[in-house]
C-alpha cells in the first residue's frame, strides 16, 4: 500500500503464512478456493489496522497476527457472499469464485470462513473480542439485506445509504481497530476512540469505492467501472444528484434503473449528469469530512510512529485508485 506498512512489514509477512496455516482443512477443494480469493491481491487494509492499533496500544504479544487473519477471513466471506448476490463476474482483476467454481461452493466456502473464524476465536478464549466480532457479523448480514431491499430504489435517502455502508463496511473497520485496544488492555475510552476511528475510516473507504466505480478505469479498479449502476446500487453520488438535478435528468436516471440491461451510453450519460450536478465532488467532500473526524479520534493517544502510520493510512484513503 504505502509507507505506513513498512513498520509492520515483518508482521505482514507472518500474516501470509498464518493465513495458510489457519485455513488448514482436510478438504483440499476448500483450501484451493480460499487460497485463490485471499491470494488475489487484496489490499489487506483491515489486517493492517489490527496490527497498527495493537502496536499503538502497546501490545507486545503475537496474537494480533491470527486476529488479523480472522478479520481477513470474515472480510473474504462477505466478498464471496456479495459476489453471489450481485452475480459479479470479476474482482481484483480476476474472475470471481462464483464464476470459476459456481454459486454453491462460493456460499459454502464463505460459511466455512465464518465458522473457522469463530472456532479460532473461541479457542483463544478472549470473550471481549468474540463479543465484538459476533456483533459485527450480525451487522454485516443486516447491511447486506438492507442493500438488497434498496436495490434500484431511487427513493433511497442519504440516511438509508449511510446505514447500509455503516453495517456493510464500516463496522468491520471499527472492529479491526478495537481488537488492537482489547489486546493492549486499554481503557473503554481508548477502545471506543479506536472503534470510532475505524468506523469513520470505513465510511470514507466505501465512499471512495463508490466514487471510483464511476471515475476509475477497469484495469485500475480490478472490476468493471459502472458495476454499481448495473447492479442497481444507489450510492451517494447518485443520491445527491437525484436530490439536486432537474426533472429531465432525474427521469432519465429512473428510466435507466428500470432497464434489464444498461448500455455503455446509459452509463456515460448518467456519469455526465452526476459530474455536472456535483455528485462526485459532494461525495469526495463527504469522504474528507469522515477522514478528518476519524483522525480526531486519535487525539487521545500520544505521538508515536504507529499513530503517524494510522494518520498516513487515513490520508491514503482519499488518494487511492482501487
Amino acid at each position: 500500500m504505502s509507507g505506513f506498512t513498512k513498520i509492520i512489514q515483518k508482521d505482514l509477512d507472518k500474516l501470509e503464512s498464518s493465513i495458510d496455516e489457519l485455513i488448514s482443512t482436510r478438504v483440499s477443494y476448500i483450501k484451493e478456493i480460499v487460497t485463490y480469493i485471499i491470494g488475489s491481491g487484496g489490499k489487506r487494509v483491515r489486517p493492517v489496522l489490527v496490527m497498527l492499533c495493537s502496536k499503538l496500544c502497546g501490545y507486545r504479544g503475537k496474537k494480533h497476527i491470527p486476529y488479523a487473519a480472522i478479520i481477513e477471513f470474515i472480510h473474504t466471506a462477505t466478498l464471496l457472499h456479495d459476489d453471489v448476490v450481485d452475480n459479479a463476474k470479476t474482482r481484483r482483476g480476476l474472475s470471481t469464485v462464483n464464476t470459476v467454481w459456481g454459486n454453491e461452493p462460493s456460499v459454502l466456502v464463505g460459511d466455512f470462513l465464518y465458522s473457522r473464524s469463530f472456532e479460532l476465536m473461541s479457542r483463544d478464549g478472549n470473550n471481549e473480542i468474540l463479543k465484538t466480532i459476533s456483533q459485527v457479523t450480525t451487522a454485516l448480514s443486516e447491511g447486506e439485506i438492507l442493500e438488497i431491499v434498496k436495490t434500484a430504489d431511487v427513493e433511497t435517502t442519504e440516511k438509508d445509504y449511510y446505514e447500509i455502508i455503516g453495517n456493510k463496511t464500516a463496522v468491520l473497520f471499527g472492529a479491526a481497530c478495537e481488537i488492537g485496544a482489547i489486546l493492549g488492555n486499554r481503557s473503554d475510552k481508548e477502545r471506543k476512540a479506536l472503534r470510532n476511528f475505524g468506523y469513520d475510516l470505513g465510511i470514507a473507504f466505501q465512499l471512495m469505492d463508490d466514487v471510483l466505480d464511476y471515475t476509475s478505469y477497469n484495469d485500475v479498479l480490478g472490476k468493471h467501472v459502472g458495476t454499481d449502476l448495473k447492479e442497481g446500487k444507489v450510492t451517494l453520488p447518485l443520491i445527491y444528484v437525484l436530490r439536486s438535478a432537474d426533472e429531465k435528468n432525474k427521469a432519465f436516471i429512473r428510466k435507466v434503473f428500470a432497464k434489464q440491461r444498461i448500455a455503455k451510453r446509459d452509463f456515460d450519460r448518467v456519469l455526465g449528469i452526476i459530474e455536472e450536478n456535483g455528485g462526485i465532488s459532494y461525495t469526495l467532500e463527504a469522504t474528507e469530512n469522515h477522514l478528518t473526524q476519524a483522525k480526531r479520534y486519535l487525539d487521545i493517544f500520544p505521538a508515536s510512529r504507529y499513530k503517524t502510520a494510522l494518520l498516513e493510512l487515513a490520508d491514503y484513503m482519499l488518494k487511492r485508485e482501487m
